[in-house]
């Protein structure tokens, strides 16, 4: 089946892909933690700031997030346009005493939100976690976004990076591969291969909704994925980047206080940083390109073309896509091990060609038709056990005035 917005996939699935079940006031503050972490160390937006904000979060799902914001004291308006989250969204707002928090649910995507004049003053923050870059061209979310925020109000989003959720995409083919060899279906496969990983870091949803948010999902396919540096140039209509994680500012550039870079100087300083930061996002620890532009050029080519074979597999699970992907793979594993790389931790870049080395030979047993040795070496291989690499990265951006 096509589906033209991913939340016409969700609306088809009997759960929630980020339903996290807290039952009690206690697993609400833990989880409010984790949040208070995020959105303060690593985003800079403190609670502080959505106190008394008036607030909009497109795609809230079963409303968890929602309720972090509430508790800190936000007005929210929560566009969900899946109406089978709706229920599990008051429920929650009910079973925490947060209703008052709650301005409406209202069933849209932002496309069709957007359309309709804001009832309610301009929002002072819009949140967008997990699907926004399935809506393409970025462009569209981002005039959608421009028009429902104040001046220098702040829009966060979460998406999948294009070098950053490379694993998350093998993952996919291996299970693409190994459900077309196995004939099981797609949960019992996932289990057989991913039983250990699960288990290996403890989750706030269940390993149903994982297979149906990743391994199934038709969005998490290469195709849809951002890059950071060309998200934060479609940006630069209408908003300026405050803050993201991991960082996309140019992290070296050292000068006076009062000395302010052109808008075009300081993008081309980014985007140099960024060029340089792709194997740190596939690996999610650093590892930054120190060498010339144009090996670090010839390094994202090779990361492209082995993105593109792994891709390739998701659509055809077949003997011939997985013949392409292994010289792709071991083209990768070689340059990680050649190019100049500052590392923060040693072994680093050793680690990561580990991580490569294991799906070759995972996609090398499923060439081979051999499901058993798959699953052996997906249970048993600590590089791919405890490799997640760092798909979902976020960013903050504010609005700047249109004159």
């Amino acid at each position: 089946m096509t589906y033209q917005k991913l939340f016409h996939y969700y609306k088809q699935q009997s759960v929630l892909p980020t339903f996290g079940n807290l039952e009690d006031e206690a697993a609400l503050a833990r989880y409010a933690e984790n949040r208070r972490r995020l959105f303060t160390d690593k985003l800079h937006l403190p609670p502080a700031i959505f106190r008394d904000a008036t607030m909009i979060e497109f795609g809230p799902d079963s409303g968890e997030n929602a309720m972090v914001f509430a508790r800190w004291g936000a007005r929210l308006t929560l566009v969900e346009p899946n109406p089978n989250a709706h229920e599990h969204i008051r429920a929650y707002f009910n079973r925490f005493g947060l209703s008052s928090a709650l301005q409406d649910v209202v069933q849209a995507d932002v496309e069709g939100f957007a359309k309709e004049e804001p009832s309610a003053p301009l929002a002072e923050v819009i949140d967008a976690e997990g699907f926004v870059y399935t809506i393409q061209p970025t462009e569209k979310w981002l005039k959608a976004f421009a028009r429902l925020l104040r001046p220098d109000g702040f829009a966060v989003v979460s998406y999948y990076e294009r070098c950053g959720a490379f694993f998350e995409l093998a993952l996919r083919a291996i299970h693409a591969a190994a459900k077309a060899l196995s004939g099981s279906d797609a949960l019992a496969t996932a289990w057989a291969l991913y039983e250990t990983k699960w288990k290996s870091i403890p989750h706030t949803r269940k390993f149903e909704s994982w297979v149906m948010d990743v391994l199934e999902n038709p969005f998490v396919r290469l195709k849809y994925f951002l890059s950071a540096d060309a998200l934060c140039r479609a940006a630069q209509e209408g908003f300026a980047l405050y803050s993201s994680w991991p960082g996309y500012r140019a992290p070296l550039e050292v000068y006076w206080h009062k000395h302010i870079l052109p808008p075009g100087e300081a993008r081309c300083r980014d985007s140099a940083h960024l060029a340089r930061s792709s194997v740190s996002f596939m690996a999610g620890e650093s590892l930054y390109l120190t060498g010339p532009e144009d090996r670090v050029a010839t390094t994202n080519r090779i990361i492209a073309a082995a993105s593109e074979a792994i891709d390739q597999i998701i659509q055809s699970p077949t003997a011939a896509s997985l013949d392409a992907c292994l010289p792709a793979l071991a083209m990768l594993g070689a340059e990680v091990q050649e190019v100049p790389l500052l590392a923060s931790k040693p072994g680093a870049a050793q680690r990561y060609v580990a991580v490569i080395e294991a799906l070759k030979v995972v996609l090398t047993a499923l060439r081979n038709g051999d499901f058993p040795a798959a699953r052996r070496i997906t249970n048993e291989s600590q590089a791919l056990i405890g490799h997640w690499g760092i798909p979902a990265h976020f960013a903050v951006f504010r609005r700047v005035s249109d004159g």
